[in-house]
């Protein structure tokens, strides 16, 4: 396992918690880059400590894509179901 490559049970919780809170929509978001969503997850409930590209990865592999792939922080075609915090 890489320094960068989350357990199994992390990856699930993560993926969990991106599908509950997070809803696909046709523009991307600017307030929402993923650094900000990252954020959200680690401060939610059952929420941890990520990384920025463990977030990106995690929306990819729920089917999110993203805006453009060259910049730091990835915006997404993303809005959230509610405040974020399930």
């Amino acid at each position: 396992m890489s320094e960068y490559e989350l357990p199994d049970s992390q990856k699930k919780a993560l993926d969990n918690w991106i599908m509950q809170n997070i809803l696909p929509q046709k523009t991307p978001s600017k307030t929402h880059p993923s650094y900000a969503l990252k954020l959200l997850f680690e401060q939610s409930p059952d929420g941890f400590f990520i990384t920025n590209k463990q977030f990106k990865e995690a929306m990819v592999r729920c089917e999110f894509v993203p805006v453009n792939k060259n910049k730091l922080n990835w915006d997404f075609r993303v809005t959230l179901k509610s405040s974020g915090s399930k």
